[in-house]
C-alpha cells in the first residue's frame, strides 16, 4: 500500500511539475503538439520564405486552436470528453472540429486579410502575425530573469537564516566575510576554468582556417573580467553597506553567486554562438540532430518556465493551462523561425539559429547585468538587510502598527485605551488605511 502511495506521489508530482502534458489525459494533445514542432524544425532547416509563410499559419492555426480548446476547458461539464484516460472518440471529434474552425478562419485571413487588401496596412496578417512572434519571442527571453529573481531571492533568504545564527555574534561576521570571498571567487575561477578549458575549440583546425574566433575568444575573456571586476565592486559596495547597518548577511554574496550562473550560461553561449556564426562548420548529422534535440527541450522548458507563473490565475485550471502552454510555446518557437526564414513581408533576417541566438544571448546577458546592479541593492533593502531612506506606505503603516504592538506588549500603552477602531481612526487621519483581504494590501484612502 505504501508502495502505491509513493508511486502515486511520483505521478502527481511529475503531473504537477509538467501541468499534465504527460498524463494519460492529456497526452493526445501533447503529441499533437511535438508533431507540430517536429513541422516547424523541419520547415526551419529547409529554409525559404514559402515554407515561412507555411510555418506562420500552422502555427497561427495550432495556436489558435488550443487557446480554443483553453477557453472550453474552463466548464467542468466537460472535463468528462476533454480530458479521458484514453484516446477516445469524443476526444479525437472535439479537437478535429476545433482545428477545422481555427483552420478556416487562418485561411481566411490569409487569403483575404493581408496589408495590401485591409485599409490598415499593419493588421495585415503578413506584418502583425510575423511581427508579434517576433516580440513574444526575443519579451519572454528578456523578461525570464525577472521571473527568476523571486525564486534567487527565496534561495538566498532561506540560506541566509540557516547559515546565520540570529544573534548577533562574531560568528555572523566570519561568515559573512568567507562568503563574500567566495561569491568573489567563484566568478573568477570559472572564467578562468573557460577559458583553458575551451580554447582549443576556438583555434584554427587547419592552417587555412581564419583565426578571427580565437582572438574574439581573447577579448570575451577579457570583457567578463572587466565585466567580474564591475559586478565584484557592486557586491563589496553592498557588503559594506550591511555592515554599517550592522546587518551583515550571506544574503548578497549567494544572490550573487545565482545570478552569476545566468551570466557566465548567456556570455559563454554568446561566444560559442558567434564561433559558429564566423567559422565555416559543416552541417553533419550530428549537429542536425542535436538542433532538433535542442529545440524540442527548449519547447520543455518553455512550458515548464511560463506555467509557474500562470498557474494562479483564475482562468487556468490543471486541466486546460497545459492548452495555454502549447499555444504560447507554438508562438515562441515560431518567433525564431520568422527571423531565419522569414515570413509574410518581413523577410529573413537571419542565415541560421545561431545568428538568432547570438543576439538574444547579447541581449539577455545585457538585461541581466543591468538587472543585477539595481535589484541587488533593493532587495536588500526590502528585506531590511541595508540602511533604507525611502519606505512604501504599506511598510510605513507595518512600522506603525508593530510599534502599537510593542508598545502594548512592554506596558508602556494600556490596549484598553487604544482600540483597533481608534488605530483605524489615527491611519485615515493620515489618509492610509488597511484593505482587508486574502493577503493583507494596503492602499491610500482617496482624498
Amino acid at each position: 500500500m505504501s508502495e502505491n502511495n509513493r508511486k502515486l506521489g511520483f505521478k502527481d508530482k511529475f503531473d504537477k511539475f509538467f501541468y499534465k502534458i504527460f498524463n494519460p489525459s492529456h497526452v493526445a494533445y501533447t503529441i499533437i503538439f511535438f508533431i507540430e514542432v517536429l513541422i516547424l524544425i523541419v520547415l526551419n532547416f529547409l529554409g525559404s520564405t514559402a515554407l515561412g509563410d507555411i510555418g506562420l499559419f500552422l502555427s497561427t492555426t495550432f495556436s489558435l486552436s488550443f487557446i480554443i480548446l483553453m477557453f472550453i476547458g474552463i466548464y467542468p461539464k466537460l472535463e468528462t470528453y476533454l480530458f479521458s484516460k484514453s484516446m477516445d472518440q469524443y476526444k479525437i471529434l472535439i479537437f478535429l472540429s476545433i482545428f477545422s474552425v481555427s483552420f478556416i478562419i487562418i485561411l481566411l485571413y490569409f487569403l483575404f486579410g493581408s496589408s495590401t487588401q485591409l485599409p490598415i496596412q499593419f493588421l495585415g496578417w503578413d506584418y502583425i502575425l510575423p511581427g508579434f512572434y517576433i516580440i513574444v519571442y526575443f519579451g519572454w527571453n528578456m523578461a525570464q530573469i525577472f521571473f527568476l529573481k523571486t525564486s534567487f531571492e527565496d534561495i538566498s533568504l532561506k540560506a541566509n537564516k540557516k547559515i546565520l545564527p540570529e544573534v548577533r555574534s562574531n560568528k555572523n561576521n566570519y561568515l559573512s566575510v568567507l562568503f563574500l570571498i567566495l561569491a568573489i571567487s567563484i566568478p573568477i575561477l570559472s572564467q578562468l576554468g573557460t577559458y583553458f578549458a575551451f580554447i582549443q575549440y576556438f583555434e584554427p583546425q587547419a592552417p587555412s582556417d581564419p583565426i578571427e574566433s580565437l582572438w574574439w575568444f581573447y577579448g570575451w575573456n577579457v570583457a567578463m573580467f572587466i565585466v567580474i571586476l564591475i559586478i565584484s565592486y557592486r557586491l563589496f559596495s553592498l557588503f559594506i553597506k550591511s555592515k554599517k547597518n550592522d546587518t551583515l548577511n550571506v544574503f548578497s554574496s549567494i544572490f550573487y553567486i545565482l545570478i552569476w550562473v545566468i551570466i557566465w550560461f548567456r556570455s559563454f553561449s554568446f561566444i560559442n554562438t558567434f564561433r559558429s556564426v564566423t567559422q565555416v562548420i559543416g552541417i553533419d548529422a550530428f549537429r542536425a540532430v542535436f538542433d532538433v534535440l535542442l529545440m524540442v527541450f527548449t519547447a520543455i522548458l518553455v512550458i515548464r518556465g511560463l506555467g509557474s507563473k500562470t498557474y494562479k490565475i483564475r482562468l487556468f485550471n490543471p486541466n486546460n493551462l497545459a492548452f495555454f502552454l502549447f499555444a504560447f510555446t507554438l508562438i515562441y518557437m515560431e518567433g525564431q523561425i520568422v527571423m531565419i526564414t522569414g515570413a509574410g513581408s518581413i523577410s529573413g533576417t537571419y542565415t541560421n539559429r545561431s545568428q538568432v541566438n547570438l543576439v538574444n544571448n547579447f541581449l539577455v546577458l545585457l538585461i541581466t547585468l543591468v538587472f543585477y546592479w539595481y535589484y541587488a541593492e533593493y532587495s536588500l533593502k526590502k528585506n531590511g538587510l541595508i540602511l533604507r531612506k525611502i519606505f512604501k506606505q504599506e511598510e510605513v503603516i507595518m512600522i506603525v502598527s508593530d510599534f502599537k504592538d510593542y508598545l502594548i506588549d512592554s506596558g508602556a500603552l494600556d490596549s484598553n485605551r487604544i482600540s483597533d477602531l481608534e488605530f483605524q481612526n489615527f491611519l485615515q487621519q493620515k489618509k492610509l488605511k488597511i484593505k482587508i483581504s486574502d493577503e493583507p494590501d494596503l492602499e491610500k484612502v482617496d482624498e
